[in-house]
């Protein structure tokens, strides 16, 4: 259905124009704002009067450019608004607490074994409640909170909630796990599976923030993948677009369609990785252990590195020729040595897979959020939805209640 704006809507989309042309490129006087954004200067005046009374932007310093007086420059106020992170995946829940400029003010991490719904909804929630406690801050300060999870999800039949079905969890079968978390917070939660999520924050916070296409390569308890087009995350039908794990490897046609069907996501988990290592007498039940073992020269997590560079090259070689990126970034929960070392082996055959002709390359880059990749990209998560200005924000929608804004959720008191 094709929808229409209105002056509302027009206004909220500007603000969020401005706050984020403070954000990439601040400190910016009102002028320099002005300039960037082609608005009229007494709009931007007006608008970034708005943005300081409701704390989300700040006069930083004064800056003499030329004759005359000195210009006031602008920057993104920091605890102008706060965001909540979860990380869960097979081993562990991560949960960090950031401010909106992206720095992890909290972290709480939690080594698991395969949590039953009941066990994760209960340590998410009382996370949530260390993780503002610790700051300092009350409930009503926290603008979201971003849960990511390995995929699949599907759209329960009312268009609207994302069901959880990541395999490999037991009893994990079309859970509502965003609905069950926020009946149980008070606080809007928004859930993503984890490699979108960390695709949203490299474009938010990291190296991708002034990039307009990536793919990025999420490496996990499995191999997923997000993919950034034209600046903001593409989700598919389903909520699962760049599912790359589930891609079927070896003699696909004679394999029956089943959860066990041999997939590249397989060869990426890392539970299994670690049994494998154990067998042969290793002690190893982390990514640090593993960045141990690599920098050590294991030859028989080389050789783990040699078949999995084979098969990225392969999924890289489709994402350069289907999407056209920026760039493919490299990032998940193993350590910067190891992806560094991925990547380097994944670039070094991509010659060798391409046409002669092919015009352009993207680029290959090791994503910088670090081990906390997912739990910060699910951060991002609820600041995006508030702050981003997507073509969302301009939309009415006829069947839902008013877009959330910026002075409807300061006002109710669910940012700081």
């Amino acid at each position: 259905m094709l929808t229409g704006t209105n002056l509302t809507l027009t206004k909220e989309y500007n603000l969020r124009i401005i706050h984020e042309t403070i954000r990439l490129f601040g400190p910016l006087s009102r002028a320099e704002v002005a300039r960037r954004t082609e608005l009229t200067p007494q709009t931007v005046s007006n608008l970034v009067r708005e943005l300081i009374q409701m704390n989300l932007v700040i006069e930083a310093d004064k800056h003499q450019a030329g004759r005359g007086a000195p210009s006031v420059r602008l920057e993104v106020n920091p605890a102008g608004a706060f965001s909540i992170g979860l990380d869960l995946d097979r081993d562990h829940l991560t949960g960090v607490l950031v401010d909106l400029t992206g720095a992890v003010r909290q972290r709480i991490r939690h080594d698991l074994s395969f949590p039953t719904p009941e066990e994760a909804l209960k340590l998410m929630t009382e996370t949530v409640q260390q993780l503002v406690w610790k700051e300092g801050l009350t409930k009503n300060q926290v603008c979201g909170v971003g849960v990511g999870v390995p995929g699949p999800m599907y759209l329960a039949d009312d268009g609207k909630t994302y069901l959880v079905n990541p395999l490999d969890f037991g009893d994990w079968h079309s859970i509502p796990l965003s609905d069950l978390l926020e009946e149980q917070l008070g606080i809007p939660v928004v859930l993503e599976n984890n490699a979108t999520a960390a695709a949203v924050g490299e474009r938010w916070y990291g190296a991708g923030r002034h990039m307009t296409s990536f793919f990025y390569f999420y490496c996990g308890s499995g191999l997923g993948g997000g993919l950034i087009i034209n600046g903001q995350p593409f989700e598919g039908q389903t909520g699962n677009a760049g599912e790359v794990g589930y891609l079927p490897i070896g003699e696909v046609a004679k394999d029956p369609p089943s959860p066990a069907r041999p997939h590249a996501g397989q060869h990426f988990n890392l539970p299994r990785l670690y049994r494998k290592l154990r067998e042969e007498g290793l002690d190893v039940s982390s990514p640090d252990d593993l960045r141990k073992l690599f920098l050590a020269g294991n030859p028989s997590l080389l050789k783990w590195m040699d078949t999995a560079a084979s098969m990225i090259a392969s999924m890289a070689l489709a994402v350069e020729y289907l999407i056209d990126p920026t760039a493919i970034f490299f990032g998940g929960r193993l350590a910067d040595e190891i992806l560094e070392d991925l990547m380097k082996r994944v670039r070094e055959q991509m010659p060798d897979r391409r046409l002669d002709n092919k015009a352009r390359v993207p680029e290959y880059r090791v994503a910088t959020a670090g081990l906390d990749a997912a739990a910060m990209g699910v951060a991002t998560l609820p600041i995006y939805d508030l702050f981003a200005p997507t073509h969302q924000a301009l939309n009415k929608q006829a069947d839902s209640p008013a877009p959330r804004t910026f002075a409807s959720t300061l006002q109710s008191g669910n940012a700081g």
